[in-house]
C-alpha cells in the first residue's frame, strides 16, 4: 500500500498560484502568448517532479518561506498536484490553440486558468482541489480531510472575536444553540448534501451557510481553503473545532453520534 505523502506548506502553491494569475493576465494583455507555454511548463515541474522542480515553489521554499512565520496548518499535497495537472492540461491546450492560429480559443483557455489559479490565490478555494477530492470519495480511496481542535490554529487570532482566549462566532450568527457554519462555494457540488446531513443528524442545533464570495474576511479569518469547511461552535459560541471537506464533517457528525449513544 503506498505511504501517504508528507503536507506540505500550503503558502507555496497559492505563491504558485499567484504568480501564474498574474503573468497570464499580462500576457494577455500584452498579447504574448508565450507566456502560456512558459506558465505551462513551470506547472508541469511542480505537478510532476514535485516542489524542488517547480521554479516558484522553489523560490518560494528557499527564498520566502524562511522570512515567514511557521504556517498554521500543513495539507494533502496531491490535491494542489492533481490541480496544476489541470492546469497543464489546460495550457497545452491553449499553446496547440495559439500554434494553430486560434488565438480566441488560446487566451479563453489560459485565462480560465488564472482566473482559477486567482480565485485559488486569493481565497484559498481551489477547484482542481476539490475534484480530486471528489475523485478520491468516487474511487472509495484514502479520505482528504483536516479536523483541528487546537485552539490556537483555528483562527486568525486579530480577526474573531474572543472570549476569555477563546474564539467566539461573530455576534451575528449565534442563536442560544449549538452552532455550525458551513462555508460553500457556487462551485461545490457536495455542500447541500453536507448541509442536509447537519440537519438531518442535529436537529437541535443552528446551521447557518455562508458563501465564501460574499463573506471574504470571515473566510479568511478561519483560514478557509476549501468547501465545504465547517466551524462548529457550541451555545455560546466559542469555536470547537474547524473541519475541513465533508469526509471531515461527516466524521464528526459520527463522533458526536457516538458520543450521544454512550452518554444515553
Amino acid at each position: 500500500m503506498a505511504s501517504t505523502p508528507a503536507p506540505i506548506d500550503p503558502r507555496g502553491p497559492r505563491t504558485n498560484q499567484a504568480v501564474m494569475a498574474v503573468a497570464l493576465l499580462l500576457g494577455f494583455l500584452a498579447d504574448q502568448w508565450l507566456f502560456v507555454p512558459v506558465f505551462g511548463v513551470v506547472l508541469l515541474l511542480g505537478a510532476a517532479f514535485g516542489p524542488k522542480w517547480g521554479p516558484v515553489l522553489r523560490l518560494y521554499s528557499s527564498v520566502i518561506k524562511p522570512r515567514l512565520a511557521p504556517p498554521h496548518e500543513l495539507e494533502d499535497p496531491r490535491p494542489p498536484r492533481f490541480a496544476a495537472s489541470v492546469g497543464v492540461l489546460f495550457l497545452g491546450s491553449s499553446t496547440i490553440a495559439f500554434l494553430a492560429g486560434a488565438p480566441t480559443l488560446g487566451w479563453t483557455l489560459a485565462l480560465i486558468v488564472a482566473a482559477l489559479a486567482a480565485a485559488a490565490a486569493t481565497t484559498g478555494i481551489c477547484v482542481g482541489c476539490e475534484i480530486y477530492v471528489l475523485f478520491v470519495r468516487i474511487r472509495g480511496g484514502v479520505r482528504v480531510v483536516t479536523i483541528e481542535r487546537e485552539e490556537s490554529k483555528l483562527f486568525d487570532a486579530e480577526r474573531p472575536e474572543r472570549k476569555g482566549g477563546w474564539a467566539t462566532v461573530p455576534a451575528d450568527y449565534r442563536t442560544g444553540k449549538p452552532l455550525w457554519l458551513v462555508f460553500t462555494t457556487e462551485f461545490c457540488a457536495v455542500c447541500p448534501r453536507v448541509v442536509e446531513q447537519i440537519s438531518t443528524q442535529r436537529p437541535e442545533d443552528s446551521v447557518v451557510v455562508l458563501n465564501v464570495a460574499e463573506h471574504l474576511d470571515l473566510a479568511s479569518a478561519y483560514k478557509v481553503r476549501r468547501a465545504p469547511t465547517v466551524v462548529r461552535a457550541d451555545a455560546e459560541g466559542m469555536v470547537i473545532v474547524r473541519l475541513s471537506g465533508a469526509d471531515a464533517v461527516r466524521a464528526e457528525l459520527d463522533a458526536l453520534e457516538r458520543e450521544t449513544v454512550v452518554i444515553g
